[in-house]
C-alpha cells in the first residue's frame, strides 16, 4: 500500500481502538484544548517506527517530513519537542495496543510461547567511555547474535509460535537473562517479583548481584498469562530456576541442559527445541531491519520505554495489515511502497 493509504488505515484503526478502550482511562487535567488528538499522536508515533518504504529514517525525520509535506494528513502537526512530550505521555497506550493486537492475532490452538533476549544499545562504546555521565541509565553488557560488547539495556521478548509479540521486559545490559524471565512470569501472575530460587545447602555465596525491581520495566509490559509453556535458549537454563518458575508461578520453561551438567544431551529434544525457537530469531530480525530496534536513540529512560513499546505495537500492526491484505505475516519491509 502507498503511504497515503497506510496512514489513513492506521489512523482509522488506532482511533477506533482508542475511543473504545482508552479514552476513559486517559483522563486529563483542566487546561487548553489539545492541538492534536491522542489518536493522531499515536498514529504518527507508530508510523515513525518504520525504517523501510517510508521517506524518513528516524522519528525526528518523520516529524520533519510531516511538517513539510504532510499537512494535508495532519494539519495541526506539533513541533518536535511538543510531539515527543505527547508521545512519552502515551507510553502505556502503546503497550495496551500491542497486547490488544496480540489477543486478536494469536490462534486459540497455540501450544507454546518463545522467549529470548536481544541488545537494546543506547550508544556506541566510544560514546559511553567519552561521557562520564551519559543521559541514560545503562550498563555495559555482552550478547546478541554477534556476541559483542555494547552499552545500554537488553530486551526480553516473548512471542507466540506464529511470531506475534505477546510481551516484553527491558532491563540493564549486565542483568542475567533469568532475572528478566523472573520478572516476566511473576508480572503475568499479578505480582512482579525478583527473587532467587533457593540454593542447595552445600552452595553458599558471599555476595549475590540481585537486581532491583525498579531496574526492570513495569509489570504492564509483560502481557497476559496464557498458560502456555515457554521455549528458551541456554541463557535460561538451570534446574533450580526452572523448578522455581514452575513452583512459584506455574510457568513451564523448556531450555537446553546447562553445559556444566554431566551426561549426554538428548539430541532429539535439542533439535525439536531449536526448530521451534527459530521464530523468535525471526521476530528480532524483523524488529531490527524494519523498525530499527538496535538504533533506538532515546534520550531518557521514559523515552527508551516508549520507543520500545511503539516498536512492538508497530510490529503487531504490520502483521494485522498483512493478514488483511492477504500477505504473509513477515512481509513487513514491503508493506509500504
Amino acid at each position: 500500500m502507498d503511504l497515503d493509504t497506510f496512514l489513513t488505515t492506521l489512523y482509522c484503526f488506532v482511533d477506533d481502538w482508542y475511543k473504545r478502550e482508552m479514552i476513559v482511562l486517559m483522563k486529563r487535567h483542566a487546561g487548553p484544548a489539545l492541538q492534536m488528538s491522542d489518536s493522531e499522536v499515536l498514529t504518527l508515533a507508530i508510523a515513525g517506527q518504520w525504517r523501510v518504504g517510508v521517506p524518513w529514517r528516524s522519528e525526528r525525520g518523520m516529524v520533519r517530513y510531516i511538517l513539510q509535506n504532510g499537512r494535508s494528513w495532519f494539519p495541526s502537526m506539533l513541533k518536535r519537542s511538543q510531539f515527543n512530550r505527547r508521545v512519552r505521555h502515551l507510553w502505556a497506550a502503546f503497550v495496551c495496543l500491542q497486547q490488544e493486537l496480540a489477543q486478536m492475532l494469536i490462534s486459540s490452538s497455540a501450544l507454546y510461547e518463545v522467549v529470548d533476549c536481544t541488545p537494546a544499545p543506547h550508544c556506541s562504546l566510544g560514546q559511553a567511555i567519552s561521557h562520564d555521565r551519559h543521559w541514560l541509565f545503562g550498563k555495559k553488557g555482552r550478547g546478541g547474535n554477534h556476541g559483542g560488547w555494547y552499552y545500554g539495556e537488553q530486551l526480553l521478548l516473548c512471542a507466540s509460535d506464529s511470531g506475534v509479540i505477546t510481551g516484553w521486559m527491558l532491563g540493564l545490559a549486565n542483568i542475567d537473562d533469568r532475572w528478566l524471565m523472573e520478572a516476566l512470569v511473576s508480572s503475568r501472575q499479578g505480582r512482579k517479583r525478583v527473587i532467587e530460587p533457593e540454593l542447595p545447602k552445600h552452595r553458599t555465596y558471599k555476595t549475590r548481584r540481585i537486581p532491583s525491581p525498579e531496574s526492570i520495566s513495569p509489570a504492564l509490559c509483560a502481557g497476559d498469562d496464557r498458560g502456555l509453556v515457554y521455549l528458551a535458549d541456554g541463557g535460561f537454563s538451570g534446574r533450580r530456576w526452572i523448578r522455581h518458575w514452575q513452583r512459584e508461578y506455574g510457568a513451564g520453561v523448556i531450555a537446553p541442559r546447562a553445559s556444566n551438567i554431566k551426561g549426554d544431551k538428548p539430541s532429539k529434544i535439542m533439535l525439536w527445541l531449536r526448530k521451534r525457537r527459530q521464530i523468535i530469531e525471526t521476530v528480532i530480525a524483523r524488529l531490527t531491519e524494519t523498525f530499527g530496534l538496535h538504533r533506538v536513540n532515546a534520550h531518557s529512560e521514559l523515552g527508551m520505554l516508549t520507543r520500545i513499546a511503539a516498536k512492538t505495537a508497530a510490529y503487531n500492526i504490520a502483521i494485522l495489515f498483512n493478514r488483511q491484505c492477504g500477505r504473509k505475516d513477515g512481509a513487513m519491509a514491503t508493506l509500504i511502497c
